[in-house]
C-alpha cells in the first residue's frame, strides 16, 4: 500500500458526508426511492472528490495510526449520525 495521505482521509470523510445528506433528506425531508438516493450519494460524493482533488494542501503524508485513526472516527461519527437521523 502506498504512504496515506490526508486526500485518502478525505475521501471517505467526502463519502460519510454524502451517506449523512442523503440519509438526512430521506428520513426528514422527502421520502426518495432507494434508486434515487442511491444516485444522489454518488452524485454528492463526486463533487466532494472533485473538490478535494482541486486541494493541493491534501497531499501531505501522515502516519499509518494517525489515517487509522482517522478512519475510525470517521466510521464512528458515520454510524451515530445514522442513528440519530433515523431516531
Amino acid at each position: 500500500m502506498k504512504e496515506p495521505t490526508i486526500k485518502k482521509v478525505a475521501y471517505g470523510i467526502a463519502m460519510a458526508i454524502a451517506i449523512i445528506i442523503v440519509h438526512f433528506i430521506d428520513a426528514r425531508v422527502y421520502a426518495m426511492p432507494p434508486i434515487f438516493a442511491l444516485f444522489l450519494a454518488i452524485f454528492i460524493t463526486y463533487l466532494g472528490i472533485v473538490f478535494i482533488n482541486k486541494s493541493g494542501r491534501l497531499d501531505q503524508a501522515i502516519s499509518r495510526t494517525k489515517y487509522n485513526l482517522i478512519n475510525a472516527v470517521v466510521v464512528l461519527v458515520l454510524f451515530v449520525a445514522y442513528f440519530a437521523i433515523s431516531g
